[in-house]
């Protein structure tokens, strides 16, 4: 059904404002930003932004969503992908790639950062980022268990285990130096996470 002209301003005007908000919330912390800084750089009225986000945690969930998004659809296999292998190297390489995305990056480092200041903000991105990931994939891992392409005995701790490693030293190196890391390395060192996992879960 297509949206009405009003719904797609409103829909503009929310892009907008995570535009904006993201971008502020990523640089000054979640402590720092404001709801006020969020309206200088939008203009206008501010009952149109508290109309969108009533306040500021709101606000960041929705930016936490939003990045968690891109790393969610990293692990969505494609419908055509029919072999095993080749699905879990490709979301492998995206998953990891959106972590280090200069957004992925910068969301990890903020919530590191206020974690012990704002327990509730830390609790909410787990569950919206690392936790939705995980659960995602322990989805697709149930599937491929029925269909006899897995062996494993707990698909939610194999997902677990999966990301863990395809993050590996290379996102900690990317968060702690801002080194930066070709696609070559990130391919490599996902095949070989991949390899060692159907060996050890693969039929």
């Amino acid at each position: 059904m297509a949206l009405s002209g009003h719904e797609r301003r409103q829909a503009k005007k929310r892009e907008e404002i995570l535009a904006i908000a993201t971008e502020l919330f990523l640089k000054e912390g979640y402590g720092r930003a404001s709801m006020d800084q969020v309206h200088a750089r939008l203009g206008g009225s501010k009952r149109t932004l508290y109309n969108h986000f009533p306040s500021k945690e709101a606000l960041f969930e929705a930016i936490v969503s939003r990045v968690s998004d891109r790393v969610l659809a990293a692990l969505q296999p494609s419908l055509g992908d029919s072999d095993l292998q080749d699905a879990l190297n490709r979301m492998g390489k995206d998953y990891l790639s959106a972590l280090l995305s200069p957004d992925g990056l910068a969301l990890y480092r903020a919530m590191v950062s206020e974690a012990p200041h704002f327990p509730e903000l830390a609790r909410t991105f787990f569950e919206n980022g690392p936790s939705r990931a995980s659960h995602h994939l322990a989805a697709f891992f149930r599937e491929q268990k029925v269909i006899g392409n897995l062996d494993v005995d707990d698909p939610q701790i194999a997902a677990e285990q999966f990301l863990g490693a395809v993050r590996g030293d290379i996102h900690l190196a990317a968060v702690l130096s801002a080194k930066k890391f070709t696609s070559k390395v990130i391919e490599k060192s996902v095949a070989q996470v991949v390899g060692l996992f159907l060996r050890g879960a693969g039929h």
